[in-house]
């Protein structure tokens, strides 16, 4: 693994956040009394959403049934009358093609109220409970961006990377963003490779030194302990339950990584593992100040309902919000170090003399400027050569 200041500091973003995130936009944690009737408002504004829907698709089910069948029955009588006693084939065969054509779109048009409905609720209902499960910004089709994944190490050769339902939002000065993600082949009828959530932390601070994998993925380490992984050395740490040796920690600089995870962030990974129905998610830390967790899971977490399945239960909305609590958990261990690091930064800054000049970290420059240094034209950025850490994420 090559040292994270070698490595080009690559976009979070899977496309380009032109919609604006609030970079003073902070998250906060909601009691459960005040979650319960905030959300009781919003569950009933979604139930009013799926009502309107559902009578839409059925006004529209019976003018289609109608029409359609009508349809139908005039393209059957052209076809029989054109066949049996004007003997033409061709013309009998158009007009029953031309029946079941307009039955077809009718029905096609009927359908339009399901999809009107799932439109709604990602668009309407799950800005508003993002916003109610801490003040997150909701992004339908945005993602970490696959750059920033190959640097990982972690993620698995596929074809083709999905992302959507992209939460993002500032926790105590670190960046979070999390959303849901799909790693498949190709050929769509093969198993997917991965499906789950990625989680992306920028801490403002650097806190650690080199690359550190935490993993409870033995098929992980036992297909890359001696490939991709080789230049890693194990991390033989003192873990204070029995139930957390299930993870193996991997790094180029163990001493710094024995520093860098505690009994208190094995316990906070444990316990999101517990949440995510005991998943085996693998935690990266890398580039000196960013966190990434990859979390299988098979389960939908943001998807909308049966349109005729009636919306009136917190326990999708309520585990949703213990899944986003669980992550800000991790975000407190590391806001911890936060403190400890500064601490010491303020401490030998009485005694150094101050810099004359001060350089500009370009991770913590905003999007768009960023995206103005590292390439002029955002929509075709310039190709950088691959660092050996890149060719090693990628498995070469």
């Amino acid at each position: 693994m090559a040292d994270s200041h070698q490595i080009p500091v690559p976009e979070v973003f899977k496309q380009s956040p032109s919609s604006g995130v609030d970079p003073d936009a902070e998250l906060s944690r909601m009691d459960n009394k005040r979650f319960h009737m905030q959300m009781d408002n919003l569950l009933r504004e979604a139930e009013e959403m799926r009502l309107s829907a559902m009578k839409t698709q059925r006004n529209r089910g019976f003018i289609s049934m109608g029409f359609g069948l009508a349809a139908i029955i005039l393209g059957a009588g052209g076809f029989g009358w054109l066949f049996f006693v004007d003997a033409e084939l061709l013309r009998a065969l158009a007009a029953i093609t031309l029946g079941a054509l307009v039955a077809f779109a009718l029905n096609m048009w009927s359908m339009a109220g399901f999809t009107s409905y799932e439109h709604a609720y990602k668009t309407r209902f799950l800005p508003k409970m993002a916003q109610l499960l801490g003040g997150f910004k909701y992004y339908q089709s945005r993602g970490i961006s696959h750059k920033l994944l190959g640097s990982t190490g972690i993620i698995p050769p596929h074809d083709v990377y999905d992302a959507e339902d992209c939460f993002m939002g500032h926790y105590k000065g670190i960046k979070v963003l999390f959303s849901e993600a799909r790693l498949r082949h190709k050929k769509k009828y093969l198993e997917p490779i991965f499906n789950g959530l990625f989680v992306f932390l920028e801490l403002p601070q650097p806190r650690f030194e080199g690359h550190t994998i935490i993993t409870a993925d033995n098929g992980m380490v036992r297909q890359w302990r001696s490939t991709r992984w080789k230049k890693l050395s194990d991390v033989y740490f003192n873990m204070a339950r029995v139930e957390w040796e299930r993870f193996r920690i991997f790094s180029d600089r163990p001493e710094a990584a024995q520093e860098a995870v505690s009994n208190r962030l094995l316990k906070e990974l444990s316990e999101t593992s517990a949440i995510f129905n005991d998943s085996m998610l693998t935690a990266v830390l890398f580039k000196k100040k960013y966190v990434f967790l990859m979390i299988p899971y098979d389960g939908d977490m943001f998807e909308a309902s049966n349109i005729h399945v009636p919306v009136t239960t917190k326990r999708h909305a309520m585990r949703c919000k213990k899944e986003i609590e669980q992550i800000l958990e991790i975000i407190d261990v590391f806001e911890i170090y936060g403190s400890d690091a500064e601490e010491s930064q303020k401490a030998g800054a009485a005694s150094a003399p101050s810099p004359a000049h001060e350089a500009v970290n370009p991770v913590d420059k905003p999007p768009q400027e960023r995206d103005a240094d590292e390439d002029q034209t955002p929509s075709s950025p310039q190709p950088q050569e691959a660092s050996p850490h890149d060719k090693a994420a990628k498995g070469q």
